[in-house]
């Protein structure tokens, strides 16, 4: 059973602070020297295309795009000029001095210090260890996976409008880049809709989002991989990545105060082992002791010397059973909290029994919900198949040698064009067949009028876009 690590990163701009600002302001360099990667400008976004796209690499094999184009730039430009465009159009007409007036949006917020064009998340499941030991096909089907995962993080925050979406498979791990913008509306003040990061993704939503969205990538994740039955590995608190049990809170302070204070009983075990050898030699220095005339004891040099050493001992002992006693109330305190962790421990066992057990009935409920998706598509194939094999024979008899046939099932293609049963594509089909009449011909003509629809489309799109007017 795998254990993965999940990754959900948002793009952060520490140098946007007041202190960052403050200190850069300070320092020599001119920088506050704080890591930045969030898109606060035109400049950050086109680095962020550049390496989302490998645009000064020449192999880009191994990336794909989820949504979007292949020029994020582009895409930003596009979404700020249709979601934000009448809402700078109320604004303005609002305003009595042209100088308070928003030209372009996306300028304007390009040149605003105190926020972000876009934002950049970064999503990852699993680690190098693990995907070292897969192929390549195996990586890829990661793009599936990303690509369900890509649909709940917009049903979950639909005011992150995602203009881009592209996964890595050329790096260390199977990787998503998102590009979106946060969008808050009925704002009081400015444009009644603006971009916003701050208001969409607080602290404590941010979070929600993370453990929400961590639960659904391993559910999908197994979706796609039935026999890797991998779990999660559990995330370290405030964090945004994923730990060991070995690492989780206060494990590894506890397991060195531990052997801190085992380095010190054995200590005070050895001094104890001392101190019962001084008690015997000073045993057998007083009944060796001679008496005196005055009813005392005579002591020789080297006794008196043995005695001052043992009596230093001794005045020693106190110290040490002091701090035995510490050593014992701190293991005491250590036990407590390793049997908190323990019941902690037990707890998410249970709740992650629990979450097997759910996860069980919904991987039978997607089960039977495959079942009937697998049973539809099976009846519109078969559905569409005769539709096929119909318009064949309407085909053949519109054009048949024998004029009144011809002249009959033309007017009766003409009458079901008119009432909508076959499609204008089915009715210019018929009426311009091509030279062998057949179902795999047929479906070619039909195939051949869908491309020319979109060739058409996109040259109109191509024209009108030359006449758009935006910075």
């Amino acid at each position: 059973m795998a254990e993965l690590p999940y990754s959900f990163h948002l793009g952060s701009n520490k140098n946007r602070k007041a202190s960052a600002r403050s200190n850069a302001r300070n320092n020599v360099s001119g920088s506050s020297s704080l890591a930045n990667n969030g898109i606060q400008n035109y400049q950050q976004l086109s680095k962020v295309n550049n390496h989302d796209f490998r645009k000064y690499e020449n192999d880009n094999d191994y990336i794909y795009q989820l949504k979007g184009t292949n020029d994020i730039v582009y895409d930003v430009k596009e979404f700020y000029k249709t979601e934000f465009e009448e809402a700078r159009l109320e604004y303005n007409n609002k305003q009595s001095r042209p100088s308070r007036r928003i030209d372009d949006y996306f300028e304007y917020v390009n040149k605003d210090e105190k926020r972000d064009l876009a934002c950049e998340i970064i999503i990852e499941l699993g680690n190098k260890e693990y995907w070292d030991t897969k192929d390549f096909e195996f990586k890829r089907e990661m793009v599936n996976v990303y690509e369900e995962h890509l649909h709940d993080l917009e049903r979950l925050v639909p005011e992150f409008k995602i203009t881009n979406a592209v996964v890595h498979l050329d790096e260390t791990s199977p990787h998503m880049h998102i590009v979106g913008v946060p969008v808050k509306d009925g704002c009081k003040t400015g444009l009644s809709k603006q971009v916003n990061k701050s208001s969409v993704f607080t602290k404590e939503r941010l979070e929600h989002i993370q453990n929400v969205m961590r639960e659904k990538c391993i559910d999908t994740f197994n979706k796609y991989f039935e026999k890797e039955n991998a779990t999660l590995k559990t995330k370290e608190r405030g964090r945004n990545k994923d730990i060991h049990v070995k690492d989780m809170v206060n494990y590894q302070e506890l397991k060195k105060e531990l052997e801190i204070n085992k380095r010190s009983i054995d200590k005070n075990n050895d001094k104890i082992k001392s101190i019962n050898t001084s008690s015997k030699e000073l045993k057998d220095l007083l009944s060796g002791l001679e008496e005196s005339r005055l009813g005392g004891y005579k002591l020789n040099n080297k006794q008196k010397e043995r005695l001052q050493d043992l009596i230093k001992d001794v005045e020693s002992i106190t110290d040490y059973f002091d701090n035995y006693k510490n050593v014992i109330n701190n293991i005491s305190s250590i036990n407590d909290n390793l049997k908190y962790q323990k019941d902690r421990n037990n707890k998410v066992e249970n709740d992650n029994n629990k979450l097997i057990k759910e996860n069980q009935k919904l991987k039978m409920r997607n089960t039977e919900l495959k079942e009937d998706r697998d049973f539809v598509h099976a009846v519109m194939d078969k559905r569409l198949d005769e539709r096929k094999d119909f318009i064949t024979y309407l085909c053949k008899n519109a054009n048949s040698k024998d004029s009144t046939t011809s002249r009959f099932f033309r007017q009766v293609v003409n009458d079901m064009n008119s009432k909508n049963l076959i499609t204008d594509k089915e009715h210019r089909v018929i009426f311009n067949p091509p030279r062998t009449i057949n179902k795999s011909e047929i479906n070619k003509a039909l195939s051949s009028i869908n491309r020319e629809m979109d060739e058409a489309a996109e040259e109109f799109y191509q024209t009108n876009k030359k006449d758009d007017y935006y910075l």
